[in-house]
């Protein structure tokens, strides 16, 4: 217990990190985030993955993102996974953000994941290197339009915590706590970060039905750089299904 708690105190601190950077913070509208996350796994050590994920830029009201995001992951053993992947971000114009027109990011990614158990708390520590190309929004004419992309690097690192509350006799059935801080960091061409990006902050209880299926309901807090000592500070509730496959078992 004391081990559980301690992590709960250190996600707790990098979210004050977060908040003690900020300087001059917008409040974003509540948002609903809902997310679906699926594993097909075809091989000892390969699998493909995929998420979907509807924001909301309002409770429950306006349209924010669009997010499909698939991938093929190496799992050289149980602690140890290296994936490759694509996204597809839509974004919808919503306030307090100056998108103007609705404009599309496709990036590509490589992520390293390597988790570890300290008793009964699960560890993972993710690092993904992103390859972005947003859209260009310029003004012309009074009416704003797509002119080619941008193209940037960034760096992301998560470290997630989870355990049972409860476990249930039968099956793989429980109740489990789930909280993870994910930093953002802008890169430059030399793939060096240069600035904070964004901070992510979650807590969340989840329903376990067996080993590959589960449903998580959470609040997330999210800090955005806009500007120089500029953020964006959004309360988010998001919900989350997993739903994973393995076929590897047929081989």
């Amino acid at each position: 217990m004391k081990t559980k708690i301690s992590l709960i105190l250190f996600i707790a601190i990098m979210l004050n990190f977060g908040n003690s950077i900020a300087q001059s913070v917008t409040p974003g509208y509540p948002s609903t985030w809902f997310t679906v996350l699926n594993r097909i796994k075809f091989a000892k050590h390969w699998s493909f993955s995929n998420e979907l994920h509807e924001r909301t830029g309002k409770f429950f009201d306006v349209q924010g993102q669009f997010l499909e995001r698939p991938s093929i992951d190496y799992l050289m053993n149980k602690n140890v996974e290296f994936s490759v992947g694509y996204s597809f971000i839509h974004v919808s114009p919503y306030a307090p953000y100056s998108n103007p027109i609705k404009k599309v990011e496709n990036n590509i990614w490589e992520q390293v994941v390597l988790k570890n158990d300290v008793g009964k708390v699960h560890l993972l520590h993710r690092f993904r290197q992103e390859h972005r190309w947003v859209n260009n929004v310029i003004s012309e004419k009074g009416e704003y339009r797509i002119s080619g992309n941008n193209y940037s690097n960034r760096f992301r690192y998560r470290v997630n915590a989870s355990f049972d509350i409860v476990k249930f006799k039968e099956g793989d059935k429980s109740f489990f706590f789930n909280a993870f801080n994910e930093i953002w960091f802008s890169q430059n061409a030399k793939i060096i970060p240069t600035d904070f990006a964004r901070n992510w902050f979650y807590v969340g209880f989840g329903y376990k039905f067996n080993k590959n299926t589960n449903i998580q309901l959470g609040y997330m807090h999210q800090y955005d750089k806009v500007g120089a000592n500029k953020f964006i500070s959004t309360p988010i509730m998001q919900m989350t299904f997993v739903k994973n496959f393995d076929f590897s078992k047929s081989e």
